[in-house]
């Protein structure tokens, strides 16, 4: 199965999750993450605002933000489009409509943050493999922002369990993450 028939299999798979499941699930995935010595030695804390039928966010960004950690929140921006990575200290007041209508930080408002200044980095995917190769959405921004990374980052994706595979297709271009849980982690 080519990447693009993948996607969309397992979009299909997630969006049948009913939604107090699927609110289960991203609360025992946050709890794994705030679990981990890497979250808790991290100062700087990257991770996305959820939209549709992604495994929310929002509880893990909040406890991040509890925890007194610094947020960053990525933005695509305008062509020629790629991310960027911006702190974030308010959610109600810093973001904004982007592209897609995911929430985005505010460039205005936030100031833009270099990727070896971040610590821990949850990465969205929709499914990850035994060598942590995750699928994204298909733009490419994300392997694109972690390509040539140092050590920091540590990236981590979180997924239930029913997403991570043996082996996915893969392209050069693909990165690689430090690690991937499960709810059973």
């Amino acid at each position: 199965m080519d990447k693009k028939e993948l996607r969309r299999a397992l979009l299909a798979r997630r969006d049948a999750i009913a939604p107090a499941e699927r609110d289960s699930l991203a609360g025992r995935l946050a709890q794994g993450l705030l679990a981990l010595p890497q979250y808790r030695e991290a100062k700087t804390v990257l991770a996305t605002m959820s939209i549709g039928s992604e495994f929310t966010t929002r509880g893990f960004i909040e406890r991040a933000m509890a925890d007194g950690k610094s947020l960053v929140l990525p933005r695509i921006t305008p062509r020629p489009r790629h991310l960027e990575i911006h702190r974030v200290g308010d959610l109600a007041a810093d973001l904004v409509p982007g592209i897609w209508d995911i929430p985005e930080p505010d460039p205005a408002r936030c100031a833009r943050v270099e990727l070896a200044q971040v610590d821990f980095a949850l990465i969205p995917a929709l499914a990850v493999d035994r060598d942590r190769y995750r699928l994204g959405y298909g733009a490419g921004y994300f392997d694109a922002l972690l390509a040539g990374r140092g050590p920091r980052p540590y990236c981590i994706a979180a997924l239930p369990a029913q997403f991570h595979v043996e082996m996915l297709p893969r392209e050069a271009h693909d990165v690689a993450l430090d690690a991937a849980i499960s709810e059973a982690a």
